[in-house]
């Protein structure tokens, strides 16, 4: 037998439990991956009506193009109906920013930020700002930077730009009020001074937001 149908044998003879969280743990690592898997090995049946598969499954390609989901229909109910975190965050965004439903996307932003998902919280944190609620999104914002630092809190905003660079993202006149609102003392910082405090953090997040959908704030280049 060659080594490459006695590896299958043997994959093929396990226990389906076992086999269940093999599958789960490699489509967690590459949907890609998952596929081949799946196309090699035949005899699993472990698709995404599987809720541990869909859960865990990998949609990395998604997240960072979210108008690729639109292909993707019947397999994006599969992952939403298993709470995969990645799928309610790419889902959020698309809703929010390309098919005018805000509360929709806002919705499923909350759901992927409840998760621990850093640039789904970091997206529902500033959307709060800019849309008047303006004391939730700094609440959230802020813990979020507590449990993962600046830098952290920078990349997270630098993937969601990324992100956002493939859909429609405009101006809105309640973007304007809010960030007025939030703009801090004149003489928060020394002239010349390129940092942030406490007082002035939030609206600096917001402003980067701001920026953007004006245009003004370029998506970061692909490594």
């Amino acid at each position: 037998m060659e080594p490459s149908k006695r590896s299958l044998s043997r994959l093929e003879s396990m226990p389906d439990d076992m086999l269940r969280l093999i599958v789960s743990k490699v489509g967690a690592s590459s949907s890609a991956d998952y596929c081949n898997t799946m196309m090699a090995c035949k005899s699993l049946n472990f698709g995404l009506a599987d809720p541990l598969i869909a859960k865990t499954l990998n949609i990395t390609p998604m997240v960072e193009r979210p108008n690729i989901s639109y292909g993707y229909g019947k397999m994006m109910e599969s992952l939403l109906a298993s709470n995969n975190l990645d799928a309610h965050y790419v889902k959020g965004m698309c809703e929010y920013f390309d098919l005018g439903n805000p509360d929709l996307g806002l919705y499923h932003l909350r759901i992927a930020s409840k998760g621990a998902h850093k640039e789904a919280k970091y997206l529902y944190g500033v959307l709060l700002m800019a849309t008047g609620m303006i004391s939730k999104g700094k609440k959230i914002l802020s813990k979020l930077t507590e449990d993962i630092g600046l830098d952290s809190v920078e990349t997270s905003w630098e993937n969601v730009q990324a992100s956002l660079s493939h859909l429609t993202v405009e101006m809105k006149e309640v973007y304007v009020d809010s960030l007025i609102s939030m703009e801090p003392e004149l003489n928060c910082h020394p002239p010349g001074v390129n940092t942030v405090c406490y007082k002035c953090y939030h609206a600096y997040l917001m402003t980067e937001f701001f920026e953007m959908a004006l245009g003004l704030n370029p998506a970061p280049a692909a490594a």
